[in-house]
């Protein structure tokens, strides 16, 4: 599992937790974006040492306030907090969202997983409803490293599992 920026998160006002299984992230007003710690990015093929990964992985839900949005963000815009919400075209949006040009699933307060593999180029988002799984797949756009995120607003709060990566 991708762990989150808890520095970064802190500094834009979310207020986080960090436990054993789950970290939990409280919003401030927004747009503001929660994203992964590391970026990832596709390895180079002149082979060579690569201090990254290529591939990120988050299992979350969102409860609270349904505005909220989840992405692939490129790494040069993620301290722009509008990014998901204004022009986020990799990712999924909240039914209660109403700016983003992403598809809107009926996704809040169920799990959802996201895998993003820079080697495949391509973004999976799985949402596990009660009764059936709602599965999209994106190719990623972008050239370069690129972080998860989730886009959030007042009330939102994030409960992320932690665990080891598979």
């Amino acid at each position: 599992w991708a762990a989150v920026d808890v520095e970064a998160a802190v500094l834009r006002g979310f207020t986080v937790s960090v436990e054993a299984e789950a970290v939990r992230a409280m919003s401030p007003d927004g747009p503001v974006l929660l994203h992964t710690l590391l970026a990832a990015d596709k390895k180079p093929e002149s082979g060579g040492q690569w201090s990254i990964p290529s591939r990120l992985r988050w299992k979350f839900k969102v409860t609270g306030n349904s505005s909220w949005q989840v992405g692939v963000v490129p790494e040069s815009e993620c301290e722009n907090q509008r990014y998901l919400y204004g022009e986020g075209v990799v990712g999924l949006t909240a039914a209660g969202t109403y700016a983003a040009e992403m598809e809107k699933v009926d996704l809040h307060g169920s799990w959802v997983e996201v895998v993003c593999d820079c080697e495949r180029g391509s973004a999976s988002f799985a949402v596990e409803t009660d009764d059936r799984v709602i599965s999209r797949k994106h190719l990623l756009p972008f050239v370069g490293p690129v972080r998860l995120a989730i886009s959030t607003f007042n009330g939102c709060e994030v409960f992320l599992q932690r665990g080891r990566a598979r």
